[in-house]
């Protein structure tokens, strides 16, 4: 696998603005569910590391990806909530035992409010979507997780201000020691960096960084 420094330009810093109404803590999630990575098997992907949702402080939530076929799918079974600003869409899903992930930057979004759906599903394609504004640069996913209780956090014209702040604080979950489809990702000390290191024979591939997903 190679290590590539130029990946940089995946990373989205986001910056929106709005308000927001917490759901209670979810700090009674259940134990880490079996995620896969948000994309089919059988294809290298690009990673621009791990990094909080602003890209400068705060729980390091987030990961930018970019699969080689561009599709990103349900890695478990949930139902989209689709959250709505000015500018349009973006996904997230809310998972059994009070897990939440999002999608953002995605185009030709491909589901619908309420879709209950399995793994491996199409939700869209990677983009530079920016429904509540923010930046990017290069075609990509903005995936990120939460901790928060099924059916609660309507996000509808909330900003990444919000949500990078007072959201991510309440309820944005580390990604670093996670495991997403015989991954397990460890955050560095700095944003956008770590490491990925695949489970099964313990090969490490620095981020920003490619690496081959392929079935377990």
């Amino acid at each position: 696998m190679v290590n590539s420094s130029n990946l940089r330009g995946l990373a989205a810093a986001v910056v929106l603005t709005g308000g927001v109404l917490l759901a209670p803590t979810a700090s009674a999630a259940d134990a880490f569910p079996v995620f896969t990575l948000p994309f089919a098997t059988g294809q290298s992907v690009s990673s621009a590391g791990i990094h909080s949702d602003n890209g400068n402080s705060g729980v390091k939530n987030a990961i930018d990806l970019s699969p080689r076929d561009g599709l990103v799918r349900a890695p478990l079974a949930g139902t989209v909530r689709l959250q709505h600003c000015d500018g349009g869409d973006w996904v997230t899903i809310d998972h059994a035992g009070g897990w939440r992930t999002g999608y953002y930057h995605l185009e030709r979004i491909a589901v619908t409010d309420g879709q209950a759906v399995e793994p491996g599903v199409v939700l869209g394609e990677t983009g530079n979507a920016l429904p509540c504004g923010g930046s990017s640069s290069g075609a990509h996913v903005h995936f990120t997780l939460w901790t928060l209780p099924a059916g609660a956090g309507d996000w509808d014209g909330l900003g990444y201000h919000q949500l990078q702040t007072t959201v991510a604080e309440a309820h944005g979950e580390p990604v670093d020691g996670k495991e997403f489809g015989g991954w397990r990702f460890t955050e560095g000390a700095e944003q956008y960096s770590g490491v990925a290191t695949h489970v099964a024979d313990g090969q490490a591939v620095q981020l920003p960084g490619r690496f081959r997903y392929e079935a377990e």
